[in-house]
């Protein structure tokens, strides 16, 4: 039985702004509120990942949000957990923009010698996202040593 759009779980945070900007290839709601009570006197909320792609063992992960908006800190530890496992195979790109249109901004995040490294937020539109995942894609091509 599919989820009414008019009838949330409580585990979405913002649902207006769900409703309006659906995620690609969205086919329905899971509801985390069952865990919850699991993780009870603490802060954690199971997270979404916005975009996984992987090619040859290395990860590119895409983590959206509105251009005035910033990520929560505890999912920042998250995604920069992600990247110190990933040893240098792990890319994160936070976009600003929840479609292509409406990007204004990129971040890419990597683990560079034992250092998350993250780039300074750079206006942008989808053009110069394409050139980056690109040059990403490339980079995961290479036959690995």
């Amino acid at each position: 039985m599919s989820q009414s759009m008019n009838d949330l779980p409580s585990t979405i945070k913002y649902p207006g702004a769900f409703k309006a900007s659906l995620p690609a290839g969205y086919n329905g709601i899971f509801d985390w509120a069952f865990l919850l009570p699991i993780f009870e006197g603490t802060k954690i909320e199971p997270m979404d990942i916005d975009g996984l792609v992987e090619r040859h063992g290395r990860i590119l992960i895409f983590e959206t949000k509105q251009p005035d908006k910033d990520i929560p800190m505890g999912q920042v530890g998250a995604l920069e957990t992600l990247l110190r496992l990933g040893r240098g195979f792990v890319c994160i790109m936070v976009l600003y923009g929840k479609s292509a249109t409406a990007i204004t901004g990129i971040e890419e995040w990597h683990y560079i010698k034992g250092r998350i490294s993250k780039s300074a937020r750079k206006t942008c539109d989808s053009l110069y996202v394409k050139e980056r995942v690109n040059a990403w894609f490339s980079w995961a091509n290479k036959e690995l040593i």
